[in-house]
């Protein structure tokens, strides 16, 4: 077959999805490496591609107009037998091909008050069309599968769940990597890890109170919170609020950190936190539980199901977060079983099997 993704987030991977794009085209090239695999572009890519891809790049920045205009004119010209947006909620209108479109949420429905407005207005115009196009929809997990199901009323048959999986890396960092990623970001004492984009669903205000209520109480120590991710939309003032609160001193901006520094930075906190309001995989709490970091994380979206009793699971609000981070913190016998818990979670998952379900996913869209 020939097989076409659309890989405009390949060079830059500062978030899941775009980690999703550069990690699924690795896992497929090379577990089908006769296929022919087309990499879709707005731009050259800023890293190379896997040996044996070919990519078309479109230059038109705009992001709906590439796939609703670039993207449809070019692919009747160059055919392929599946095109597979990874975006989550647009595929281009074009009958030269199968689609195949993997909708990671719908957060933007749930709660279009954490998402930016034009996103918003893009995913209720096109989700829908995009759905009813597509031979073949794939989700990240059975929380967004049946949301999907219930909003949209699809066949079941249609909707395939096919779960992430931590970072292709599998050796654990040596003591000299790790010595090397605290001191780049000036981490030299204990250290509460959250990774992710900052934006408004990952909750960071209510983490920012919940500690600031820990050091009011003499239960935070000398311990530092590391925020690393890049910045996200909305008026969320890391900054502003951290010096409000008199947290200048405690929480360390690491800005976007490369794939390569993530294991050591994982493998040296002392707890991964992840307060988000909802996530439809929650790739970072499962890459802190491959790094064997103990696990705090919110009760909701698809978190439960991919933690499957391997966190500590809260409701993310200040109280219940302050508490139960103070107890992992406090409890050193608590942090080795939710480790141990965690590492043995996080073997379940791999890219070689999520190369596995999307290829049969493809194959079924052909069929």
């Amino acid at each position: 077959m020939r097989i076409a993704l659309d890989a405009r987030l390949w060079g830059a991977p500062r978030s899941g999805i775009g980690r999703y794009t550069r990690a699924l085209l690795e896992a497929l090239v090379e577990l089908a490496p006769d296929y022919a695999w087309v990499a879709y572009l707005d731009r050259p890519p800023g890293h190379g591609l896997p040996p044996g891809v070919q990519a078309r790049v479109l230059p038109w920045p705009q992001r709906l107009v590439w796939t609703l205009w670039a993207a449809a004119r070019d692919l009747p010209r160059h055919p392929v037998d599946v095109f597979h947006g990874v975006t989550g909620f647009e595929l281009p209108p074009t009958r030269a091909c199968r689609l195949v479109t993997t909708v990671h949420d719908l957060i933007p429905l749930r709660f279009p008050r954490l998402v930016p407005w034009r996103h918003r207005w893009a995913v209720r115009l096109l989700l829908g069309s995009a759905l009813r196009r597509a031979a073949r929809v794939i989700t990240d997990s059975t929380a967004t599968q049946a949301e999907l199901l219930e909003r949209y009323r699809l066949p079941p048959a249609k909707v395939q769940v096919v779960r992430l999986a931590p970072g292709p890396r599998r050796d654990p960092p040596g003591a000299a990597e790790r010595a090397r990623v605290r001191a780049r970001y000036a981490l030299r004492g204990p250290y509460v890890l959250f990774v992710g984009l900052l934006e408004p669903k990952k909750n960071l205000p209510v983490l920012l109170r919940a500690v600031a209520r820990l050091r009011a109480e003499d239960a935070w120590g000398t311990t530092q919170l590391a925020l690393a991710g890049a910045p996200g939309w909305g008026p969320l003032d890391v900054r502003a609020e951290t010096a409000r609160l008199g947290l200048d001193d405690v929480v360390r901006l690491l800005g976007p950190v490369p794939d390569a520094d993530l294991p050591a930075l994982y493998a040296e906190a002392t707890v991964f936190v992840f307060p988000s309001l909802w996530e439809g995989f929650g790739l970072p709490v499962l890459e802190a539980m491959a790094a064997g970091t103990p696990v705090v994380a919110a009760r909701r979206g698809a978190l439960p199901e991919i933690a499957d009793g391997a966190a500590l699971l809260v409701e993310p609000e200040v109280a219940p977060l302050a508490a139960a981070l103070a107890t992992v913190l406090a409890d050193a016998g608590l942090r080795e079983r939710l480790r141990a818990a965690g590492l043995a979670r996080a073997q379940t998952f791999s890219w070689q099997q999520v190369a596995r379900e999307t290829l049969a996913v493809y194959r079924a869209a052909v069929e």
